[in-house]
């Protein structure tokens, strides 16, 4: 007698991934959000710098090698190709510029600049910026060596096509390290308009 046959189903695909409108929609309203705060915040810093209320950025460009001194503190930078970065996952097309800063306080009025820059970034000759990332700083919190230099590292994510001509933009904070905590937001400091333009 032969054993009765057994059908196997089939087996079943699994249910089409549906789409999720409620998490689609969220993150477009979430963009939308981000751009439109950044063009307001724009229009609003036209608006102070037309109506007086804010100085507009000066930009001054420092030739390669060359220091610069803006409010009592002197920068001198050096940009340079690393193909990658040790435990990072590499990206086709892309390289890191590093950057290595150099800063030094000229007075005592620079040795309490002790932040890192406001903005760092590295630019191409179209305009287009890369932020870059400080991963390694060995300036003192709480106050600078008048004349003892202090190094910074960081690094920018950028396409490989224009590592080469990436400039490094810097503006330096206003922030002072004798300015108590508590004071921070009543205390007129200078205002941050100057940005450093590195070339190579």
């Amino acid at each position: 007698m032969e054993p009765p046959t057994v059908e196997v189903p089939a087996a079943v695909a699994p249910p089409p991934r549906r789409r999720r409108p409620v998490l689609t929609a969220v993150g477009a309203a979430a963009a939308l959000v981000v751009a439109l705060g950044a063009l307001t915040y724009d229009r609003y810093h036209v608006y102070l710098v037309r109506s007086g209320q804010s100085s507009p950025m000066r930009e001054q460009v420092v030739p390669v090698g060359q220091s610069v001194t803006v409010k009592h503190v002197t920068w001198k930078s050096t940009l340079e190709t690393v193909q990658q970065l040790p435990g990072d996952k590499p990206q086709p097309g892309t390289v890191y510029a590093k950057i290595d800063i150099v800063r030094s306080a000229v007075d005592a009025d620079g040795a309490v600049k002790t932040a890192k820059p406001k903005e760092l970034f590295v630019t191409d000759r179209q305009g287009r910026t890369w932020v870059a990332l400080v991963v390694d700083d060995t300036t003192p919190i709480e106050k600078m060596e008048i004349g003892k230099p202090y190094r910074m590292t960081a690094y920018a994510r950028v396409p490989q096509a224009q590592a080469a001509e990436v400039e490094l933009l810097l503006t330096p904070s206003n922030y002072r390290a004798d300015i108590p905590t508590s004071k921070l937001m009543t205390t007129k400091t200078e205002p941050e308009q100057d940005v450093l333009r590195f070339k190579r």
